[in-house]
């Protein structure tokens, strides 16, 4: 069997064991073994049981494990990228409708709590769907511990939820503010984006898991705090000094290790510019060359570099050397320390997306910081294993002591490390390992390299595949518990929002029903108004100037005062008219002061608060058009307007003298009546005595006829001018004009709340339609994302109930 690897000369020859690993990785490669001769394969030969030897079965055994092997990690890729196309929807879907997302509340002194290791990739038996990690003691302790309360928040979820939410927690910190504070203060759009920050990383951290199991490789980081003896444990795991050593601070940068057989057996280090081009073995433009003894010189306060990949030869045999090993190739990374400062911290913590296995290395005397905790948290999203070294375990004096204080640590922040710690957990002493003088701490080491050897090598499942499933655990459990959030957030909003279009659907109709009746009551009510207004005007202005000449007011002096007092007279007439309009002016501001309240009345009735009232100030109708009367009016007295003369009947067999005088003094004097008399008394008397009396009775008629008209000019002037000032207004068509120009008015005061309130009425009923719109999109976006959360619940459950159905390390096989 040897014989079939004996052309490799990296293979040499190897142990049943390191040849069962060989074939292993082999399968794994997807290339299987080659093999020279069917007869020669392990296979064949268990055909035969009798001529099967024990590193035959142990082989046999080794290949059904791996067949074992391959078939999960086939299964575990293809649930990775069904995972990857899921968060992906599940990122589309929160662009278009925000994510309600959980509260994050830190414990206080439960970390392990805050901070779960699921081992749920290997437990069957999982409490329940929303637990993330097996509860431990100190768990269970620290979680009977009261808790501050908190402010309520109405769409996040409970606090137990949110302490098990894991790899997408939003853990954020600003100040005195609590994380669940905080989130609850950002807008949902800005947690939607934060949401949607770490669903990218999630995606890439799968992508790069899928890379890693894909990859036959293996990478171990060897990390710790400041000064805990990195770089100390890696010479002594090399059995040679090749790192730099101090009691200060010495490595700033990644010192990557690798077997110099990768750079054709040359023992050197390539130091790769920062911001530099990727790194190319094969092109020396990408990494500076140096050779060993400058590395001291380069990884010590060093600024441009962002890594190094050192080259060195380990002359031992495969079965002892972790670089050497004959199966597959493993690097091992020198990292910084984890409090140096925050970049590099940082570093350390983005690195694990490409790293198989996490060698944490502490301080015997100082025990995990705060910064090693974190880290281990940090891991713990998907390596529910690591393998500790607490170096220095020979400063001690009380080592029992500080072994249980140490697991009890661990307990608390790896339970599945803590339950295999024979295997992960040892107490070394590194410095004595490469001086070889103390035998017992020699051999103590010894069995640490030979578990991290099993660990990395041997145990793959645990290595390689478990920190794939652990974290694709965690990932499908928020999906789930994000899933369950959210459908019940969209089932609660899609019920209220339909509670909310059944209660204002019909308010929305009864407004707009009412918008119409109430338009044509203000149209009504404005119409009455001002026809009661026009009737009014019309006939109080028709009625006074009817009765212009009734009860002159002016007092009349006598005859040398006859033109002033037609003057008088008239403006008297003027006034009294003007009086009217001013009056029927009064009238209308009253109505409508009448009107303008009951259209808010009405407003006030339909629209309530939303209805708002302006002030109506009735003094300043009319105010710009005034009516003067007296301007417009373009009446003259004259002397015809002293005297009112009845016109004169023609009397048939009157002499023409006569007839001429009657006449002309009927026309000039207006005593028609004392000519008739005059007539007939001729008549009686006979021509002869008329004629001596003719002239007498005309001087005395004349006289008598002056006296009258004289007297009767305080009768004859307001009657004339009456007249005269009728037929001018008739003219102008005076009573209709001021009638309809106190109406418009009135029409146009009255339309103001009218149209007000019309636009009031318009404006609520928009704003109820755009309710009524956005909450009808609101629930057709509810009923959406709530069919979609459903379906993405049902999806993560059966990918994670898939997930933890593969049984990793497999039924034990039989020899």
């Amino acid at each position: 069997m040897a014989s079939q690897y004996a052309q490799n000369p990296r293979r040499g020859s190897q142990s049943p064991s390191a040849l069962a690993a060989r074939i292993m990785n082999d399968n794994d490669s997807g290339y299987g073994s080659v093999v020279e001769g069917e007869g020669d394969h392990p296979a064949v030969a268990i055909l035969n049981p009798g001529q099967a030897t024990d590193a035959d079965r142990r082989l046999w055994a080794s290949h059904v494990s791996q067949l074992h092997y391959n078939q999960n990690r086939v299964a575990l890729g293809r649930s990775i990228a069904h995972a990857v196309d899921t968060l992906k929807k599940f990122q589309h879907n929160n662009s278009k409708w925000p994510a309600h997302y959980p509260s994050v509340q830190r414990v206080v002194e439960a970390p392990s709590l805050a901070r779960s290791q699921s081992s749920g990739a290997e437990d069957a038996h999982c409490p329940s769907p929303m637990r993330r990690s097996t509860t431990s003691q100190s768990d269970i302790g620290s979680s009977q511990q009261p808790t501050t309360p908190t402010t309520p928040e109405p769409r996040l979820v409970t606090p137990q939820i949110a302490q098990e939410f894991n790899v997408l927690k939003l853990d954020l910190k600003l100040g005195a503010l609590s994380p669940s504070e905080l989130v609850h203060s950002l807008e949902k759009s800005s947690v939607a984006s934060l949401l949607d920050g770490k669903i990218s990383q999630s995606i890439k951290h799968l992508s790069a898991l899928r890379e890693r199991i894909d990859d036959t490789a293996s990478k171990v980081l060897v990390t710790g705090d400041l000064n805990a003896g990195k770089s100390t444990f890696c010479n002594a795991l090399l059995r040679k000094k090749v790192l730099p050593e101090d009691q200060q601070p010495c490595t700033s940068i990644f010192c990557e290790v690798l077997d110099a057989r990768d750079n054709a057996s040359v023992e050197e280090f390539h130091a790769i510019p920062i911001d530099g081009p990727a790194y190319d073995r094969n092109d020396e433009s990408t990494y500076d060359v140096y050779p060993l003894e400058k590395l001291e010189e380069i990884v010590i306060e060093n600024d441009r570099y962002s890594q190094v990949k050192i080259y060195v030869e380990d002359a031992r045999s495969v079965d002892q050397s972790l670089l050497r090993n004959g199966v597959v190739d493993i690097a091992l990374i020198d990292a910084p320390g984890l409090n140096l400062d925050s970049l590099k911290t940082t570093a350390v913590f983005a690195r694990q997306e490409e790293i198989d296995v996490v060698v944490f290395v502490l301080s015997a005397e100082n025990h995990f910081t705060l910064s090693a905790k974190e880290f281990i948290w940090n891991a713990a999203h998907e390596k529910a294993y690591i393998f500790i070294v607490v170096n220095r375990f020979d400063n001690i004096r009380d080592k029992a002591r500080c072994q249980r204080l140490i697991l009890e640590q661990v307990a608390s922040l790896s339970p599945r490390t803590h339950q295999d710690a024979k295997e992960l957990v040892h107490f070394v002493s590194s410095n004595a390992v490469i001086d070889g003088e103390d035998t017992a701490k020699c051999q103590e080491f010894d069995r640490l390299e030979q578990s991290l050897r099993r660990f990395v090598l041997e145990k793959r499942a645990r290595s390689k595949l478990a920190p794939a499933k652990t974290y694709l655990l965690n990932v499908l459990e928020d999906l789930e518990t994000l899933a369950e959030v959210n459908r019940e957030a969209t089932s609660t909003e899609l019920s209220k929002v339909r509670d909310e279009l059944d209660k204002i659907a019909p308010e929305f109709e009864k407004s707009v029903k009412a918008r119409t009746e109430v338009s044509e009551d203000v149209d009504s009510s404005i119409d009455e108004t001002c026809t009661t207004v026009y009737k009014h005007a019309r006939k109080a202005i028709a009625g006074t100037i009817s009765r212009l000449n009734e009860r002159s007011p002016v007092k009349y002096d006598g005859v040398f005062s006859a033109y002033a007092f037609a003057e008088a007279t008239k403006n008297a007439m003027l006034e009294k008219i003007q009086d009217s309009v001013t009056a029927s002016e009064e009238f209308s501001r009253t109505q409508t002061a009448e009107g303008v309240a009951q259209i808010r009345s009405m407003g006030v009735l339909h629209l309530g608060n939303e209805y708002v009232e302006k002030a109506f100030r009735p003094e300043y109708m009319f105010s710009r058009k005034k009516h003067l009367l007296s301007k417009s009016i373009k009446t003259e007295i004259n002397a015809f307007d002293f005297f009112d003369f009845d016109k004169q009947e023609k009397v048939a067999g009157m002499s023409l003298s006569l007839t001429v005088a009657t006449v002309a003094g009927g026309q000039v004097f207006g005593i028609s009546s004392w000519i008739d008399g005059l007539w007939k008394a001729t008549n009686f008397l006979g021509p002869r005595t008329t004629k001596k009396l003719i002239v007498p009775a005309i001087v005395i008629a004349g006289v008598a006829g002056a006296i009258f008209l004289i007297s009767d000019i305080p009768n004859a002037v307001p009657r004339k001018l009456a007249k005269k000032i009728r037929k001018e207004l008739e003219e102008m068509d005076y009573v209709h004009s001021n009638s309809e120009r106190i109406t418009k008015e009135c029409r146009k005061v009255l339309g103001f709340p009218a149209d007000e309130l019309r636009a009031a009425f318009h404006k609520s009923i928009e704003k109820q339609g755009t309710t009524i719109d956005e909450k009808r999109r609101t629930e057709k976006e509810s009923e959406v994302a709530f069919k979609y959360f459903g379906g993405l619940l049902k999806d993560a459950t059966s990918q994670k109930k898939s997930v933890m159905g593969l049984d990793l390390e497999g039924p034990a096989v039989a020899l």
